[in-house]
């Protein structure tokens, strides 16, 4: 499975504090009903054999819907899942490399906050970026720079100039009034988190 532009429209990024007493997959499948088009799990805090329980699940549910399902960080445990694919960040391994790993079959995402980090993730060869923060976020702890939508204008603009057409998502602290406008920029599609338990 390769990633399409709208398996981007609407990337939903797992977090603890969805929650609120429920099941991790009780609520993602209310995202699902709901529209999301692309899953990520990423839960930083959870132990291995945990995490893979939760992801076995997330996993099934996924290909029932026909939804791609994204690992966050970890290449050798989406490799154990045989996971659609992997989302690096920047202090992550090179998707070079992980493309070594996965193969050219599985979608190989990037996170990006500047143009030179979306140039340095074209020459690695990822299928999508993953572009933020839009604002202020909590489910991040080491925050990049804020973009605005002006930083995710200019930053289109310079990908247009140069020739780089990947598909690129917004992401962070994105509320529902924010989504048309961030659209307009020229941006692919919406990565939530917090708002989807809404």
């Amino acid at each position: 499975m390769k990633c399409d532009k709208k398996d981007l429209l609407l990337y939903a990024v797992t977090d603890r504090h969805w929650l609120d007493g429920r099941k991790l997959i009780d609520v993602v499948r209310e995202s699902l009903d709901g529209g999301v088009t692309m899953l990520q799990l990423r839960e930083k805090a959870l132990a291995e054999e945990k995490f893979l329980e939760e992801a076995k699940e997330l996993q099934a549910l996924c290909r029932e819907r026909h939804v791609p399902f994204i690992v966050n960080d970890n290449v050798d445990i989406a490799l154990e899942l045989d996971a659609d694919g992997v989302h690096l960040g920047k202090e992550d391994m090179n998707p070079l490399k992980a493309r070594q790993i996965l193969g050219y079959s599985k979608i190989i995402g990037g996170t990006c906050n500047t143009f030179e980090d979306v140039v340095t993730r074209f020459r690695q060869q990822v299928d999508y970026i993953g572009l933020g923060p839009f604002t202020y976020t909590s489910t991040k702890k080491r925050l990049s720079p804020v973009l605005g939508l002006e930083g995710y204008r200019k930053i289109m603009e310079a990908c247009r100039k140069e020739g780089i057409y990947l598909p690129v998502h917004a992401i962070g602290g994105i509320r529902e009034d924010d989504i048309q406008p961030i659209l307009n920029t020229g941006i692919t599609g919406i990565a939530l988190s917090s708002l989807l338990k809404n």
